[in-house]
């Protein structure tokens, strides 16, 4: 992903990308987001479901009156493609978040990952999801 798109999601959601700073030994997203731009809409919209559930998750512990450390905030681990889907490895969360998880790797499926219109998986080779335009570019260069 450009690095203008990732800096976007870096800057709104510190918490969830808080591993990019550390090494390559330590963790994977020192690498940064490795997708291509058209998947940024998906990334996005998952970052945003992610903060607003521990944002309630977080005012609900407070007003239960119980402590905020009974729920270990989401970190992004790595966020890359592999055989033409997007792939999110992360600690902390709960159930919810492995949905919203689950939701978003599936959407890559359908989601060109270079300009993130409707696309799908090709049947052999080296597995892209595209749309058509893209595949065709790609395929004349």
């Amino acid at each position: 992903m450009n690095q203008n798109l990732q800096n976007t999601l870096y800057e709104k959601y510190p918490i969830l990308f808080s591993n990019k700073d550390k090494g390559r030994k330590e963790s994977c997203m020192s690498y940064g987001i490795e997708t291509n731009d058209g998947w940024f809409q998906i990334i996005s919209s998952l970052c945003f479901l992610i903060d607003q559930h521990e944002k309630n998750v977080l005012a609900k512990l407070k007003y239960e009156g119980k402590q905020e450390s009974e729920y270990t905030p989401v970190t992004f681990d790595q966020v890359k493609e592999k055989f033409g889907g997007l792939r999110v490895y992360y600690s902390g969360g709960d159930d919810y978040i492995g949905g919203a998880v689950s939701m978003a790797e599936a959407m890559s499926y359908k989601t060109c990952e270079v300009c993130g219109n409707k696309g799908e998986p090709n049947k052999g080779g080296w597995i892209k999801t595209l749309c058509e335009s893209c595949r065709n570019e790609k395929q004349t260069n």
